[in-house]
């Protein structure tokens, strides 16, 4: 309690000198405060946005094979079918393939709305490998699939641009000739980082067998979504989709122009990367700024031994301790780095509070700040832990200071 009192009057008998000193220090923990929040937030938002297209999806279309010295005048098409899908799903490493069958700016009709929608072809397993979740109705089933059915899964603003406020589950839309059912509405996925052919949420999704059959009237496949069994195996599912398809369609896996793929694992490992880098600098910037903060603690309190060489003679003259004078400008220092990180997060944390609250939500390429309660305590500490080290040697020079020299000094 003596120390804390000692502390408190002479910060407060140095005001001025001790308030200006500190203005580096809070606004380094003020920095770094809103830098870490900005950072963590950026980060989670875009690992959420590449999620949402798809957890561990993996995108495969064909390409072509080319004849040496032809070039692409001996070329040949690789076609994929059905059986290439369920091939795909018989891989260990993989946990669900579907086929991925895209119509382009098809006109759909529903009542007195017509509206151009990007039709794809899929199947029941489409659900969980791109990340749909179901709010009303149900998804598309097997049975769907087996039958051929006239059935439509449709992303929130598909069904709302088709439907506008109106319950559209049971409803009857027209693509083309064709009238299908909705069975299901899917929840919103909101701007997107990253979308197959398109925003999910303009999605209308139906059976693959249907859209082959009545609208394509081919069994061809022109892209296949899987996904691995983890993300870490993402690279070997695909070596092991490229030794059976090339299996079956007469192409050396190693052919780089066979077939083609998308991995969202392999963006999400840029994005770590990019990130795990830019922490780095940050961490750089606030050892940075806490050195030249610990530079300017130890020279104020260099100087302030110096003025207070009489008052360290007094104390020694009417007993005091090496020991107690080394701690006592020693928790100087430290009071000085601590209540100015402290005020410094502070307002860190204020100014997050007041961005979050301004920024617009549902954003594709703007993260909401995100502040972990630890971030705050681990910068006070460290900057109190600055104090201490910037106060080592102002506190050793006035530890031994002379009695008989600091009275000379009254």
């Amino acid at each position: 309690m003596d120390l804390l009192v000692a502390t408190l009057r002479s910060l407060r008998a140095h005001a001025l000198r001790f308030s200006l000193t500190s203005l580096g220090i809070l606004w380094g923990a003020f920095m770094l405060t809103y830098l870490s929040a900005s950072m963590e937030g950026t980060s989670r938002h875009f690992t959420e946005q590449l999620e949402t297209t798809g957890p561990k999806i993996v995108i495969a279309w064909p390409g072509n094979l080319l004849k040496n010295r032809v070039a692409e005048r001996g070329a040949r098409s690789v076609e994929l079918d059905n059986d290439d899908v369920r091939r795909l799903d018989g891989i260990h490493r993989i946990e669900s393939a579907s086929q991925d069958l895209h119509l382009y700016s098809q006109i759909v009709r529903a009542g007195r709305r017509t509206k151009l929608l990007s039709v794809t072809g899929v199947s029941p397993a489409t659900a969980g490998i791109r990340n749909f979740e179901v709010a009303e109705g149900r998804f598309l089933s097997p049975t769907d699939v087996e039958r051929s059915a006239r059935v439509a899964f449709l992303g929130d603003v598909a069904a709302r641009r088709l439907f506008g406020n109106e319950p559209a589950v049971g409803r009857t839309l027209q693509i083309e000739s064709m009238r299908f059912r909705v069975v299901g509405i899917a929840v919103p996925k909101g701007d997107q980082l990253i979308g197959i052919n398109g925003k999910d949420d303009l999605a209308l999704l139906i059976p693959y067998t249907a859209a082959q059959r009545w609208l394509l009237r081919s069994d061809q496949v022109e892209q296949i979504v899987f996904a691995p069994v983890t993300r870490e195996e993402s690279w070997g599912a695909i070596r092991n989709a490229l030794e059976v398809l090339g299996l079956h369609h007469h192409f050396h896996p190693d052919a780089d122009t066979a077939m083609s793929f998308f991995n969202v694992h392999e963006v999400m490992q840029i994005i770590h990367t990019l990130f795990f880098g830019l922490r780095i600098f940050l961490v750089s910037a606030g050892v940075i700024t806490l050195l030249v903060g610990a530079v300017g603690v130890m020279n104020i309190m260099l100087v302030v031994v110096g003025e207070r060489t009489s008052e360290i003679g007094l104390r020694k003259a009417v007993g005091g301790s090496n020991r107690a004078i080394f701690v006592q400008f020693l928790a100087e220092a430290a009071a000085v780095c601590g209540l100015s990180g402290l005020l410094g997060s502070a307002l860190g944390v204020g100014f997050v509070q007041l961005v979050a609250k301004h920024m617009p939500e549902d954003q594709a390429l703007s993260a909401m700040p995100i502040l972990e309660p630890v971030t705050v305590v681990v910068i006070v500490n460290a900057l109190v832990a600055v104090g201490i080290v910037a106060g080592v040697v102002p506190a050793i020079r006035a530890a031994r200071v002379a009695p008989a020299e600091a009275l000379r000094a009254v």
